[in-house]
């Protein structure tokens, strides 16, 4: 929506924009609140998620978790370009994957080339990606390209530099991880707004 639809859609409802843009602020200012003044007891323990998880093992690695170092590759094809023009692209990137045996290769390869990026090193963990890119990466032997992939962008592939296990979070263990933080934030939110209110002395004129 523009901001025109929004302040016309939330007048059809008897909202008035100001009263939206202070309710925005106020969660904005509690939220920071609660998460400064209560950080130390809004901290989850590796022990409180392994023991929601129903994990014994005492935080190692299950051999499911890894560390990704990876280099983003796009082929530019500018937008509205032809279904012709984008086809022999990503057949230019089947070819080129072929070339690429390590991201040493992929570097030269890559930034010598007109109308071709290679972006700087990423490094994300299992718990940090979707579930279809994970897949992807397994399957990806080191210094390989993936399989190049349509986007607004042109073609994309990925060059994937290292793969090693990590102790961190499992996707998950994230996920439970989050919702304990949750949980905990909003009964501590609870309970300090109970607290205010309690102390609060209002004055009726």
């Amino acid at each position: 929506m523009s901001p025109e639809q929004l302040t016309q859609t939330l007048a059809s409802r008897g909202i008035r924009p100001g009263t939206l843009r202070n309710r925005i602020k106020a969660d904005m200012v509690w939220s920071s609140l609660i998460r400064g003044r209560f950080k130390d007891s809004l901290m989850v323990s590796d022990r409180a998620v392994r023991t929601a998880s129903g994990d014994s093992a005492d935080g190692k690695n299950d051999g499911n978790n890894f560390e990704y170092q990876m280099r983003p590759i796009v082929l530019v094809v500018p937008r509205g370009s032809p279904a012709a023009t984008v086809e022999m692209r990503r057949k230019e990137a089947e070819a080129l994957r072929s070339r690429v045996q390590s991201c040493d290769d992929a570097n030269t390869l890559f930034r010598s080339m007109r109308n071709a990026t290679i972006r700087d090193t990423v490094v994300k963990t299992s718990a940090d990606l979707p579930q279809p890119l994970r897949e992807l990466l397994d399957k990806t032997p080191i210094g390989h390209l993936t399989a190049p992939e349509v986007t607004r962008q042109g073609i994309e592939m990925v060059a994937l530099c290292e793969r090693k296990p990590t102790s961190g979070d499992t996707p998950e263990q994230r996920k439970i991880r989050e919702k304990l933080y949750v949980q905990k934030y909003e009964a501590r939110s609870k309970s300090y707004l109970e607290d205010i209110r309690k102390a609060a002395m209002i004055e009726y004129r």
